[in-house]
């Protein structure tokens, strides 16, 4: 999946709460999936919010979008 840098940063807080609203809907946090994966906080927060666009932030966001949101998708 081919995921998209966004022109806003409204845009990136709309995804970012999309994300938190998911996991939250199937009882968990942001926070426990992130520690859940070994996946460190403050870097996938910056990804998450388009405040990082190094190839590891967006690798790292691609996988949380794909992780997060196509299992809900698919789980629909």
């Amino acid at each position: 999946m081919h995921v998209l840098l966004h022109e806003s940063e409204e845009l990136y807080e709309r995804e970012y709460q999309l994300v938190r609203a998911t996991l939250v809907a199937k009882g968990s946090s942001l926070n426990e999936y992130l520690q859940s994966q070994g996946i460190n906080r403050q870097l996938a927060y910056k990804a998450l919010k388009g405040q990082s666009f190094g190839p590891k932030a967006r690798e790292l966001r691609r996988r949380i979008l794909l992780d997060v949101l196509s299992r809900d998708m698919v789980a629909a």
